[in-house]
């Protein structure tokens, strides 16, 4: 079985926007811990913010590409398809026979 990828595929878009939220959302945590929204007692609000509004994008945004890309999709069936799902050729049907003389009729 031979696989490959395709861009186009909307169901991608949406775990690729699933993976980039969850890192971001596993991130803020780590973030706040090393200080980078600062020092204060608002530090915490705004990991969370952060974390929320990185779920939010990440999620919306893939999930709308998937969804935009579905309009540019022509579904095609490959050369190898049409001919598997093709009804087989028919046959001409056996000639017929007279039918066989009646007993008494001469």
């Amino acid at each position: 079985m031979a696989h490959r990828i395709s861009f186009m595929k909307a169901s991608g878009w949406t775990r690729l926007g699933l993976a980039g939220a969850m890192a971001a959302l596993f991130s803020a945590p780590m973030l706040w811990a090393l200080g980078s929204f600062g020092a204060s007692d608002e530090a915490i609000h705004r990991a969370i913010v952060f974390g929320l509004s990185g779920l939010w994008l990440f999620v919306a945004t893939f999930y709308l590409i998937g969804w935009a890309l579905q309009g540019f999709i022509i579904r095609q069936k490959a050369p190898e398809e049409e001919s598997d799902d093709a009804p087989p050729p028919r046959s001409a049907p056996p000639p017929r026979s007279p039918p066989p003389p009646k007993p008494g009729s001469h």
